[in-house]
């Protein structure tokens, strides 16, 4: 999930950028060394790549059409698995064995993340102008480095409750697009009452527990003040003083005390939540949007989740959380530069963009009018409010701040910890 877990990388260090739901791309063994010097290019160039769903071949059909659209090039797929896939880039990248296309997180903020290896020299620069101009402005530095741009965002997911409206309905749990916190606290407990969990949570897992609370700050935090971390990059507030940091992690606390996670959540890890909800165990859990798909696909379409906005408490507007986490960057030793930079336009371009979205379940970066899927209906009127926030780790200055967020989440539904321990770990964490 998400890298990917999405991923792993943050939360979607498991399955990069998304949850066990989510498709992972990352790096491979096979690449050799070379610069854009003169001579011609070799016109084979070696990609690798991870779906957690078996049967997604989106990649595979991009891939494809881009050989179409140039003859005589080659792309080489090699997949890997989605679990090893933060090591894998790390590792390959650092000892120069890998592929010329791989898998990188955008920002900075969590493990695998594109400014630590662009600022090693490990990737390529990008630095045809067209590729720049494909990426929104309120996006395009956390794929820039220094001002240079070293990757490309694969699509764009919003991050809320993945959740089994049909099967919530039969139980008689009313949950929508208008609840809000105090309703999901009460439908929590309707939905222990017909011996179901309203969501499930990987609690081992730092990146699930830290995209529920990023969620909820999402309005509490983020919708009030967009610049909030450019505020504490300036030292004018820190975790521990913001009162929406508080509200975020004290609402998970009640969700957790109001019996809305499952029984043995804290040691629970990314397998619960899609078998908890394929089982009819629980109704939902927290991820990027692209699992509903990826739910739907795995069932046939027995079961066909929505994704719902998460309310967040004592917020006066509730605000959608989005992640453009999953992108491709290439390698800076690739004997085909030139070749490497196309094949990464052509993920940025109308039709590989729009084939790359269908198949993840999610949004091109920059197509306005790309249909929304089915499955994003409960969240229309918030893209068409711009009531969107895009998830701030990534733009977080190690991924040691995310990882004190995730952890501690944990550790605060055990009790071991408190909220104010936690937000004092994510300051010390982010170091000043």
């Amino acid at each position: 999930m998400s890298q990917f877990s999405i991923n792993r990388r943050g939360w979607l260090s498991a399955a990069a950028t998304a949850v066990a739901a989510s498709v992972v791309l990352t790096g491979c063994a096979g690449s050799s060394s070379s610069t854009e010097s003169g001579g011609a290019e070799p016109q084979t160039i070696r990609f690798s790549f991870s779906t957690t769903n078996p049967a997604d071949t989106f990649i595979q059909d991009t891939t494809a059409a881009f050989e179409k659209a140039h003859p005589g090039v080659k792309v080489e797929l090699v997949k890997l698995p989605a679990e090893t896939l933060a090591q894998t880039v790390t590792t390959q990248l650092q000892g120069g064995t890998a592929t010329d296309v791989i898998s990188v997180l955008s920002g900075q903020g969590q493990v695998g993340a594109m400014t630590g290896f662009a600022k090693a020299g490990l990737l390529l620069e990008l630095n045809d102008p067209e590729l720049n101009k494909a990426l929104p402005d309120s996006i395009e530095k956390l794929f820039q480095y220094e001002d240079k741009l070293y990757a490309v965002p694969l699509a764009s997911m919003p991050a809320g409750l993945i959740f089994n409206q049909a099967k919530a309905q039969e139980l008689g749990v009313k949950l929508d697009n208008t609840s809000t916190f105090d309703d999901v606290l009460e439908q929590c407990k309707v939905a222990r009452d017909k011996g179901v969990s309203l969501t499930a949570l990987a609690g081992t897992v730092p990146g699930n527990p830290g995209i529920l609370a990023m969620t909820l700050a999402s309005s509490t935090v983020y919708g009030p003040n967009p610049k909030w971390n450019d505020d504490r990059a300036a030292g004018k507030t820190t975790f521990s003083q913001e009162k929406g940091w508080q509200q975020a992690l004290e609402g998970v606390k009640q969700m957790f005390d109001s019996g809305c996670f499952q029984d043995g959540a804290a040691g629970a890890g990314f397998d619960v939540l899609i078998s908890s909800v394929g089982q009819g165990k629980a109704l939902g859990f927290f991820a990027p949007g692209g699992a509903a798909k990826s739910i739907a696909d795995g069932s046939k379409g027995a079961v066909n989740p929505v994704v719902l906005p998460m309310p967040a408490p004592d917020a006066p507007e509730t605000y959608l959380g989005t992640t453009a986490e999953l992108a491709l960057s290439g390698n800076a030793k690739t004997k085909s530069p030139k070749l490497v930079k196309e094949f990464l336009k052509y993920f940025t371009e109308k039709e590989g963009a729009e084939m790359v979205a269908k198949g993840l379940g999610a949004l091109p970066v920059n197509a306005s009018d790309y249909p929304l899927p089915a499955s994003y209906e409960p969240i229309a009127n918030l893209y068409k409010e711009d009531k969107v926030r895009p998830l701030a780790q990534t733009e977080w200055p190690s991924a040691k701040v995310y990882d004190s967020l995730g952890k501690g989440v944990t550790a605060m539904i055990t009790g071991q910890k408190s909220a104010e321990d936690v937000l004092k770990d994510m300051d010390s964490a982010w170091g000043n």
